[in-house]
């Protein structure tokens, strides 16, 4: 059987593409001979063509004879039509897809595409972007060991993963695939309580920033609880105490727990929504 040409084909190249794709050849994984890949935006493609020197198919139909990996990272609205593509061209036999659309199983990847498709779906988040990301990889019913351990080195160029069992996506996508975007908000709100109270704008944002990452530094190397680290900081009776306080009465903790309760079954009603041909994301 004819080798191919390529080992990863990329379909959508939009900010998450490219933030794997980059940590891809920075950690020098895959080179970019190595790398096919498939954008209808012109100006996308030129920029992406430029910058990291891959070549791009001028057809889908190009990109999965030439490809070995199939990377998916469109919108999940586009998911539908993109696998009815696919499906007069993939070869369950000798391609793999990897997917990273948010409420999209595996077993309706290889249901679309009518056979026994081998599919690889991951979550990761934004600060792929500064390789940062957290990402979780699930393996579908006709996925490989190989095929796993192909997804982990991406996702390794990226920051951090897991693998966990597919069942489990719908919450990870609720706590670290969204969870980036809730850490903003309340920086937001940090960030407007200084001003409020005084600060300029450039001085409220450095100092509610940078101690949002040092927290987030402090979580990650001590191997304390998030109550030890609060205490660390919370002295009785002083003023993170009395701030804390506040958080408590207002329900914080209640928002949280049902802010990504509704998260998750967002994420299910779209996977719902997607089974059954209906509606719109």
């Amino acid at each position: 059987m004819k080798a191919f040409t390529y080992k990863l084909g990329i379909i959508g190249c939009g900010n998450m593409a490219e933030a794997i794709l980059k940590g891809i050849l920075d950690s020098k994984f895959l080179k970019s001979v190595e790398i096919f890949a498939f954008e209808i935006n012109q100006e996308r493609k030129e920029y992406i063509s430029g910058k990291y020197h891959i070549l791009f198919a001028d057809s889908l139909q190009s990109l999965v004879k030439n490809s070995e990996y199939i990377l998916i990272s469109v919108k999940p609205q586009d998911i539908s039509s993109l696998l009815d593509k696919l499906k007069t061209c993939f070869d369950y036999k000798r391609n793999v897809i990897i997917s990273i659309a948010a409420g999209v199983s595996a077993n309706y990847i290889a249901h679309k595409l009518k056979s026994s498709a081998p599919v690889i779906r991951i979550m990761p988040n934004t600060p792929a972007i500064v390789k940062k990301g957290m990402a979780a990889i699930s393996k579908g019913i006709y996925a490989t060991g190989e095929d796993v351990e192909f997804a982990k080195k991406i996702m390794g160029s990226l920051g951090n993963f897991i693998v966990i069992d597919e069942k489990f996506q719908d919450t990870i996508t609720a706590v670290s695939g969204s969870g980036p975007a809730y850490f903003f908000l309340f920086c937001k709100y940090l960030i407007k309580a200084a001003v409020k109270n005084g600060l300029n704008q450039t001085t409220a944002e450095m100092l509610a920033i940078n101690t949002m990452v040092g927290a987030g530094e402090m979580m990650q190397k001590f191997e304390m609880s998030a109550d030890h680290l609060i205490k660390m900081v919370a002295s009785p009776g002083g003023t993170t105490e009395i701030a804390l306080n506040k958080f408590i009465e207002n329900g914080l903790e209640k928002i949280v727990l049902e802010s990504v309760e509704s998260a998750i079954k967002r994420s299910k009603e779209l996977q719902d929504t997607l089974e059954r041909g209906k509606g719109q994301f």
